[in-house]
């Protein structure tokens, strides 16, 4: 309580030198005393605003999982505070008319990065940024892990020995689930609790097998590992649409190029439009520039594409190797039917010969990049494909997304085949 106590007394003063600090970048000294009056009477009804907004959005809880969900409620808080704030102005204009806008819109930036920086420092300090973790079994997990915040790590045999714990983050599973009893506990944790489960990449071989449990193991689990958090989702799906729309811009004028190089160089469309499996096994037409000779499979049938094809053509394979084949498909982003980051769309041939290209894969909409592609090659088999594209669908998240994003960069312009 005293480190929560210490919190909020400091977001107090804190949401105040924010003001203070606003009304300085709005105006410059001398402040003009008509609108700083007015913050001044009734700088009392505003800190109580934001500081009911951070309760609700549980700034002032005991501890935290991560930087992140330091500054996530903060954001959150600050916003809410903010409509309070517009709220007092509305319903108090007689006495809050000189109260300017403009201070509340440089105050939400400024105090989410504030108060994050200084909250996560006394948080840090106090040891109250820490993950509690619960592991089935005696598997060492690390790479499961990571560095970013100090772990609890709990170990117990049986999931039935769960219900014995309580205030839990992550789950990670390294045994197999014997029974039906313990796969309806742990269906229930994901559905009724805001646990996340795990599985150990030592268990992806018997999840594909179907060997997990005894019966429909992968079409059981995969209704529920890719899901997040209605606010998580909406977040990956604007990230998907901010990150689609800028770099549609930004490309078209390369697009048009290639389009009219494409062309010019080899007989045949422009565009290659072909059916892949998307989220739940719903089909979608996926657009992409042609980078194979007119005809490619007429032969052949589907085959697998690997780094040496011969049906490539010259501009196709430096499209490939740069990924600007794939620019196209940010309109299947802007559709609705991929996601910048996931598990690659697989044609549905290969879909129903490869059990591991279902399943859990499926879970979640197919991506432009993903982990799989940044750590892999061009022809990577769909034994190699499920340890990325599972490990990712458990992790996924607006920041990961971001973070996956960024590391597609240096690999098109190293031009490694993906």
């Amino acid at each position: 309580m005293i480190i929560q106590f210490i919190i909020f007394l400091l977001d107090i003063l804190l949401i105040n030198v924010v003001f203070i600090i606003s009304f300085y970048i709005r105006y410059g000294l001398p402040l003009p005393q008509s609108n700083f009056m007015t913050y001044k009477h009734n700088f009392a009804f505003l800190t109580f605003s934001y500081m009911l907004a951070f309760a609700l959005t549980k700034v002032f809880k005991k501890r935290f999982i991560s930087r992140w969900d330091v500054s996530k409620r903060i954001s959150m808080g600050m916003f809410m505070g903010t409509l309070f704030g517009f709220m007092l102005v509305y319903i108090f204009r007689l006495k809050w008319a000189a109260f300017p806008s403009s201070v509340f819109a440089i105050s939400l930036p400024l105090g989410v990065i504030m108060i994050s920086a200084c909250n996560i420092t006394v948080l840090r300090i106090a040891k109250r940024i820490i993950k509690r973790l619960v592991i089935i079994g005696k598997e060492e997990i690390e790479s499961l892990l990571g560095n970013d915040v100090p772990l609890e790590k709990i170990y117990i045999e049986k999931i039935e020995d769960i219900l014995k714990l309580y205030d839990i983050d992550e789950i990670i599973i390294c045994e197999k689930v014997h029974d039906d009893s313990q796969l309806n506990l742990l269906l229930f944790l994901l559905l009724k609790s805001k646990v996340q489960v795990t599985f150990s990449p030592s268990l992806y071989s018997d999840i594909l097998s179907g060997n997990l449990i005894e019966e429909n193991s992968v079409e059981f689990i995969a209704t529920f590992l890719g899901k997040k958090s209605e606010w998580e989702e909406f977040m990956i799906r604007t990230v998907d649409i901010l990150a689609a729309l800028c770099l549609f811009i930004v490309t078209v004028p390369i697009m048009l190029f290639v389009a009219l190089v494409i062309k010019i160089t080899s007989k045949g469309s422009i565009f290659y439009i072909q059916e892949r499996t998307g989220k739940d096994g719903k089909i979608f037409k996926l657009i992409k520039f042609r980078t194979m000779m007119d005809g490619a499979e007429k032969n052949t049938g589907p085959v697998w594409a690997t780094s040496e094809d011969k049906r490539v053509t010259p501009v196709g394979k430096f499209l490939r190797q740069t990924r600007i084949d794939e620019f196209p498909q940010l309109l299947n982003v802007l559709q609705g039917h991929m996601s910048m980051v996931g598990p690659r769309p697989e044609r549905p041939h290969f879909a129903k010969l490869h059990k591991a290209l279902r399943g859990i894969r499926m879970a979640v909409k197919p991506g432009l990049t993903g982990l799989a592609q940044i750590r892999s090659s061009y022809g990577l088999q769909p034994r190699h494909k499920i340890k990325y594209d599972y490990l990712y669908i458990q992790r996924r998240s607006a920041l990961l997304n971001i973070y996956l994003m960024l590391k597609t960069i240096p690999v098109m312009f190293l031009r490694k085949g993906i």
